[in-house]
């Protein structure tokens, strides 16, 4: 995170992230920078000492930042990385999108559930919008701060996005597990975020709805073996039919719906299509 104030970029450079973010968040300029430096030097007080200190910053405003940064996990920097500026988790915990699916995050994830072992495979499918990559690729990007390594799984086969959000281009992906490839393992590729992977769509395959329909990608994601804790499955806006194969034998699926745009005929139409597949719906995130 950088400043949004005219302090530039190489001064900052110098500061820790929760002093960067200290920073950013109260738009500190040079000349209260200056002070709190000469501060330090005089006293030896730590950074966020010298700003309650000197009243710069107030301490319920240090606690909510530390509080934040604890939550949040390893950061980075989009612009040395190549990630999108759209991936706003991975580097952005106060973007109103991160804190509402962070909320997602915390009843969807425990830790305890991740630590056990057990691969927890959530798909998010889409309904009268096209957010559905957005939501998928910030929601991985969050559990990915757990700690724990996890899985995004492009299978929006209309609208494959996520290996241009995360700057990564594999020959292999979904489509090379649907058609039987002999090494699993590799179609999944390392992304800029810590601990998270990205299994992308892959190349084209002929009769695609009839080897999603035959062949069970989540039974797929779940042999691939690599010590992964989660899943998160990008059904994207696709046919209902597509939707409940994709998700066939996951933990659960994500409706994301748009309040303008999303019909209701559209619904009533896959709703009993995952029903029927033995899918749970867990929940809905609502696009404004």
């Amino acid at each position: 995170m950088r400043l949004r104030s005219s302090t530039s970029r190489a001064t900052t450079d110098r500061y820790s992230d929760v002093e960067t973010a200290l920073i950013d968040a109260n738009r500190l300029g040079r000349e209260e920078l200056d002070r709190i430096e000469a501060y330090r030097a005089r006293t030896g007080a730590s950074f966020t000492e010298a700003v309650v200190d000197l009243g710069v910053v107030a301490p319920e405003q240090v606690q909510r930042t530390l509080a934040t940064r604890a939550e949040a996990g390893t950061l980075i920097d989009p612009d040395a990385t190549g990630v999108s500026r759209a991936v706003v988790a991975a580097y952005d915990p106060d973007n109103a999108l991160t804190v509402k699916l962070r909320a997602l995050r915390s009843s969807l994830f425990a830790i305890e559930d991740l630590e056990r072992g057990d691969l927890r495979v959530i798909v998010v499918a889409a309904v009268g919008t096209d957010d559905a990559p957005g939501v998928a690729a910030n929601l991985a990007t969050l559990v990915a701060q757990l700690g724990q390594p996890g899985l995004l799984v492009d299978a929006n086969f209309a609208a494959p996005t996520h290996h241009s959000l995360f700057a990564v281009d594999p020959a292999e992906g979904v489509t090379s597990l649907l058609s039987g490839a002999e090494d699993r393992a590799a179609t999944v590729v390392e992304t800029p975020v810590p601990n998270l992977s990205l299994i992308a769509a892959g190349p084209a395959i002929n009769a695609l709805p009839e080897t999603v329909e035959r062949v069970s990608l989540v039974e797929q994601i779940r042999a691939i073996r690599l010590g992964h804790r989660f899943a998160i499955v990008d059904a994207g806006h696709q046919p209902p039919e597509m939707v409940a194969a994709i998700a066939r034998g996951a933990d659960g699926l994500l409706l994301v719906v748009e309040r303008t745009q999303t019909p209701f005929a559209a619904l009533d139409e896959l709703l009993p299509r995952l029903e029927a597949a033995d899918v749970p719906v867990l929940g809905s995130i609502l696009i404004r």
